[in-house]
């Protein structure tokens, strides 16, 4: 789908499965060449210029159809903690200089206002959604994983935290697994791979590919696998199947184009 700011035209991808849901607004910013001083990057973090960062926000908030001032940020940390957005957190973190919500690398709401903001350059973005069936409230979450993220289960976290807070039913929520570096490219060492088979366990296989004389980890299908297990259904799992290394021209990647690219956005909301 497409939006407009400032006769700027954006492509926002978007989940079928969480659009069925209602209630609900999402969507993915990327890269686009020519768009501001680097590409539509929307991360505030050196080298990066944030008045042009902070304008780029407001061009994807406005395509995606969210308010850029009540972007809501976390402290990515890489781990498992997952942080709640409520009404008045609205906007921290969505200007220059207006801090942190806290450290961690999930937010999660079950208020209208807040619109949860999570960056990305090859880490998994994850997008959760409580449609409020079943007695539960609606709610939704953003999460961040990495890799160190991902062993230590920040996805089964993020669903457990939502559960507590809301009263969600696994069975009823609904994820969608965005852009991330995939096996094709993400090359890992054995400390990786022998932290996710001491989280995966027997079903670690699902998410390693064997590569000549190196093994390659699938974020996505590793996600997916942490999914299931804490009770979502495979069939309300959706999956991008987009590997930012790859699709460079579209997706800002660390490994693809260095450690000062730019950072892409995965956000999500309840409609108002």
């Amino acid at each position: 789908m497409t939006g407009e700011f400032r006769d700027v035209q954006l492509d926002v991808l978007r989940s079928a499965l969480l659009d069925e849901a209602g209630g609900v607004v999402h969507g993915f910013t990327g890269r686009v060449a020519g768009l501001g001083a680097a590409d539509g990057n929307v991360g505030y973090s050196p080298p990066r210029d944030q008045p042009d960062a902070w304008l780029n926000r407001q061009r994807w908030s406005a395509a995606i159809g969210v308010n850029p001032d009540h972007l809501v940020t976390p402290g990515q940390v890489h781990g498992a903690t997952v942080l709640e957005a409520r009404e008045g957190d609205a906007g921290i973190g969505a200007r220059p200089r207006s801090g942190k919500l806290g450290l961690g690398d999930a937010l999660m709401s079950g208020e209208r206002g807040p619109v949860l903001f999570s960056l990305h350059a090859d880490c998994l973005p994850l997008l959760l959604v409580d449609p409020g069936s079943g007695g539960s409230a609606r709610a939704v979450a953003a999460v961040h994983a990495g890799w160190r993220g991902t062993v230590a289960d920040v996805a089964g976290a993020t669903v457990k935290a939502m559960r507590d807070a809301y009263g969600s039913r696994p069975e009823s929520l609904l994820a969608f697994i965005g852009p991330a570096i995939g096996p094709c490219c993400y090359e890992v060492g054995a400390e990786v791979i022998d932290a996710w088979r001491a989280t995966a366990g027997a079903d670690a296989g699902a998410a390693v590919r064997a590569r000549l004389s190196r093994e390659h980890f699938d974020l996505q299908a590793a996600n997916a696998l942490l999914l299931e297990r804490v009770g979502l259904r495979p069939d309300h799992i959706e999956l991008a199947g987009i590997c930012t290394r790859c699709n460079g021209e579209r997706w800002f990647s660390h490994r693809g184009q260095g450690a000062t690219t730019g950072r892409f956005a995965a956000v999500i909301s309840l409609r108002d």
